[in-house]
């Protein structure tokens, strides 16, 4: 629950919530300076609430020109909440609105960059309860907007369902409502998901299929047989490439050419063979290990007199031999080089005079014109392989999307199948939020004898469109044409949603804000729907109902009394914040 709103740097004067009905008042005076009670600041502390609670529509409008005054004086606002058995404060600033407080102590507040709190506050306000109800991705201000709503965004709301401020998608707003209404969320999720999955896949085929007609002038249909003939095509022109022989006039060419291009194998194989051997031969120097014969000397003397001196010796001996045998080693391995190098050097040179002279006869053969036909017949061969190659990839890739669509479209069968049954079996809960829902009419909405013709409804939808839930979420009230009876609708189904999380018990806010909500509806209905919460936050004792009112949209001289336009409580003692026009009594005690 709220508890308060507060500034230490006395931009507002604080504010005390309480159990049950807590109205903003907007009051006149009788200064003739006055302006109207218009913009006095009640819907303006409903949005302070909702700053602190991270909207982002808020902070935008606090970032106006007019509201300079609140940067340039370094104000701050702070929310005081609990969730039992915690308090929490949550302080934010108007000058440096990206960093956020937050703790049990106000004067002990840990310090947030303003992107982790959705995270923070989406486990305080929404943790999940149930494995089969909940929401997926950042959707804390979203859920958050069903319970603070304000003036400019209840002026332009007029489905029930779309409490958001942006347009939802329908399987967004029944995904919303749905976990509003503690009623299974699991397969709804799961479906967006592969839903998604399909359009994505759909967008990739019809962009592949859309650039096979732009490359080639054809449609899908058309390439693929295109495709058969080119293959055959290909084929043909292998063949003849293989068969090909030069003209007689030619021949004396021909084999010059070949044995010049046979001795340019034999070379490269000598080259290549030698190379190796000498690398081979480099690798196998090797030098002697170094000794310390002085120390071994020591050593063995230490032991015996003298036999280390002759330990030494034997030593010296030894390595004397060895360097010998290195020594002529290395003469032998030298030479052996020496001679692989030679070979090597010559290959390179015969090499280069074997590839000029096949440089000449292939430029002989080309003045000829020899290598023309054989030239164009792999020019040709050349462009129908890539032609070939690069769309049967595209139409592989169509395919392989193709066939995953098959499968993803099955999930999406029974993903509307598994809805449908956890519809059905939610009977019971439906039922009740049926009669809750002819409850908050019959006592809070005055409809005469239309009564029976209202109703709130989940109906299967059958459908056959992939992209469509298999349910529909229905809310009637008759002459809902009409602009009051249009609200009516979102009162009572804001209401209900409301009402069924309290009495539930659910891990979600207790406060409900209404700012605006009541325009254009009748007077007998604002008291009906006052009398009818003033009794359920005595029976519940765990919500709070906050609204905002002119006083010329309701009395707040009505007391205890009879008929439908009497309250049976004095609605003045249930007001917590009162401004009036006159300028020192208006919310930041300024006119803009």
């Amino acid at each position: 629950m709220l508890i308060g709103l507060h500034s230490d740097t006395e931009l507002i004067d604080a504010v005390s919530f309480r159990k049950g009905i807590n109205i903003i008042r907007g009051k006149y005076s009788e200064d003739k300076e006055a302006r109207g009670i218009n913009g006095i600041g009640k819907s303006s502390l409903v949005r302070l609430i909702n700053f602190c609670l991270l909207s982002r529509k808020a902070e935008k409008l606090f970032s106006k020109k007019k509201y300079d005054f609140l940067r340039k004086q370094k104000h701050s606002v702070t929310l005081e909440f609990e969730i039992q058995p915690k308090k929490y404060f949550l302080k934010r600033t108007f000058s440096n609105p990206h960093t956020i407080y937050l703790g049990n102590h106000f004067n002990k507040l840990e310090e947030y960059e303003k992107s982790e709190m959705p995270k923070i506050l989406e486990s305080i306000f929404f943790p999940t309860e149930n494995a089969k109800v909940f929401f997926e991705g950042n959707r804390y201000r979203t859920i958050m907007e069903f319970f603070i709503k304000d003036d400019l965004q209840n002026q332009q709301r007029i489905d029930p369902l779309n409490f958001v401020s942006y347009n939802a998608k329908a399987i967004d707003k029944a995904l919303y409502n749905f976990y509003l209404l503690n009623l299974p969320t699991k397969n709804i999720v799961h479906f967006n998901d592969v839903l998604n999955d399909y359009k994505k896949k759909s967008v990739t085929v019809k962009g592949l299929t859309d650039k096979v007609k732009e490359d080639t002038g054809k449609e899908l249909t058309e390439l693929r047989t295109e495709m058969l003939k080119i293959e055959k095509r290909i084929f043909e022109i292998d063949r003849s490439l293989k068969e090909y022989n030069f003209l007689e006039n030619h021949k004396d060419i021909e084999v010059e050419l070949t044995t010049v291009i046979s001795l340019i194998n034999e070379k490269s194989t000598l080259y290549n063979a030698t190379n190796r051997k000498l690398n081979k031969l480099k690798s196998s120097y090797s030098y002697v290990p170094s000794i310390d014969t002085n120390r071994i000397q020591k050593l063995y003397n230490e032991t015996v007199s003298t036999f280390g001196d002759h330990v030494k010796k034997k030593l010296d001996e030894v390595i004397k031999f060895k360097e010998q045998l290195l020594a002529n080693r290395k003469k032998y391995l030298l030479n052996e080089e020496k001679k692989l190098t030679e070979i090597i050097q010559t290959a390179l040179n015969d090499l280069e005079s074997l590839e000029k002279k096949r440089s000449q006869l292939y430029s002989f053969l080309k003045e000829k014109g020899a290598l023309d036909q054989i030239e164009t017949t792999y020019e040709n061969l050349i462009q129908k392989r890539i032609f070939l190659e690069t769309n049967n990839a595209i139409i592989r890739e169509i395919d392989d999307v193709k066939t995953k669509m098959a499968g993803t479209d099955i999930k999406i069968s029974e993903l509307r199948n598994d809805i449908v049954d956890e519809v059905n079996e939610d009977k019971e809960r439906l039922n009740v939020l049926r009669l809750l829902f002819q409850e908050v009419l019959e006592n809070a909405v005055y409809l005469d004898e239309e009564l029976d013709k209202s109703y709130f409804d989940v109906r299967i939808n059958l459908s056959k469109n992939r992209s469509q839930l298999p349910f529909s979420i229905k809310i009637e009230l008759p002459k809902a044409d009409a602009l009051g009876q249009e609200r009516l609708k979102i009162v009572s189904y804001d209401l209900m949603v409301f009402l069924n999380s309290r009495i539930e018990k659910r891990n979600l806010p207790d406060f409900l804000i209404h700012d605006g909500v009541f325009h254009a509806i009748s007077k007998k209905t604002i008291y009906g729907v006052l009398k009818y919460m003033f009794y359920k936050a005595s029976e519940l004792q765990n919500f709070q109902y906050i609204i905002t009112f002119n006083e010329d949209e309701i009395e707040f001289t009505q007391e205890v009394g009879n008929g439908d336009e009497k309250l049976a409580f004095n609605i003045s003692d249930f007001v917590v914040a009162e401004f009036t026009d006159t300028e020192n009594e208006t919310l930041f005690k300024r006119f803009f």
